[in-house]
């Protein structure tokens, strides 16, 4: 697993106590002023304002969300699409879809139900560019909550004292131009590639997530995590591949109670086959929670 320095004053689990006494500080703090000195927040502090921010009714049965999908790919390729949009969220499960309906790109969709993962394949046998990348080196993002930000009913920080994950603070930091508070993460059985959470600092919304992984060039499909650096013979250092998938979310509104983002956009960038760039974008028009969701629409079919 990545390595990482232990500090007890800036890493640890939002635990049931602080959950039940420490949010009346918080709720102190928030009062007393616009936004908590970055000096004087701690990890397990800023997850909590995090969570105050949505608001106090978390967790829901279900979430549904409607909307316009887009797809821009500028490098390896090029592709501007327009579809049908749709989220849906239920306990641990997520579907996230836009269907473009273009016989080489019928469909973006992932599906988790658990620790199942499935991706469609946008055309027999092959998978988009993204959902390759999901299915071959990011699958523990979906599976540990992370995937879909708090769009998802299974958010990972909604509950850190269960997925034994480890934060830790890291003040605030430059952001594509932007100063905000900077959390790194780690699930509890650990991987190789690095997780950043960003939140503002005037709001503590939680505005975007950045995962980068470097591995060798000729690695192949299937990985899931690299342990100790071993990445196989005839790998020098220049044969490097750089992946960076990049998840932001803004156009914040209230729908019942809570305060969620409505404009939800996913980059990628890999230095892989040439090169590649694209962005696939939800932009949400209509949600609602505590609906009925089929079962079968958390499989791929």
């Amino acid at each position: 697993m990545m390595g990482w320095k232990s500090n007890s004053s800036d890493m640890g689990r939002v635990t049931g106590p602080w959950r039940v006494f420490g949010a009346f500080a918080v709720a102190s703090l928030l009062l007393a002023t616009p936004f908590v000195s970055a000096k004087k927040l701690k990890a397990d502090a800023l997850v909590e304002l995090h969570l105050q921010a949505i608001g106090e009714n978390l967790v829901r049965k279900n979430r549904v969300a409607q909307g316009l999908g887009t797809v821009d790919i500028r490098v390896g390729n090029q592709a501007k699409m327009v579809g049908q949009a749709m989220l849906l969220a239920e306990g641990n499960k997520l579907r996230t879809e836009i269907r473009f309906g273009h016989p080489q790109y019928v469909q973006e969709t992932l599906v988790r139900s658990g620790e199942k993962l499935d991706i469609a394949y946008v055309s027999p046998g092959a998978r988009s560019r993204l959902g390759s990348t999901l299915w071959d080196f990011f699958p523990r993002l979906a599976q540990e909550g992370l995937y879909g930000g708090i769009l998802s009913t299974d958010w990972a920080l909604l509950d850190l004292e269960k997925r034994r994950a480890k934060i830790r603070y890291h003040g605030l930091k430059k952001f594509e131009g932007r100063r905000l508070h900077r959390l790194e993460y780690w699930p509890k059985n650990g991987v190789d590639y690095r997780i950043r959470i960003y939140f503002e600092p005037e709001t503590y919304r939680h505005v975007a997530s950045r995962y980068r992984l470097t591995l060798p060039a000729g690695m192949g499909r299937g990985l899931v995590n690299i342990r100790g650096g071993a990445f196989g013979a005839g790998s020098g250092p220049a044969d490097k591949i750089r992946i960076r998938l990049t998840e932001t979310f803004s156009d914040f509104k209230e729908v019942d109670g809570l305060t969620l983002p409505h404009r939800y956009r996913i980059a990628l960038n890999t230095s892989a086959i040439g090169g590649f760039v694209g962005h696939w974008e939800f932009q949400i028009d209509r949600m609602m929670h505590d609906q009925r969701i089929a079962a079968r629409a958390f499989r791929i079919e």
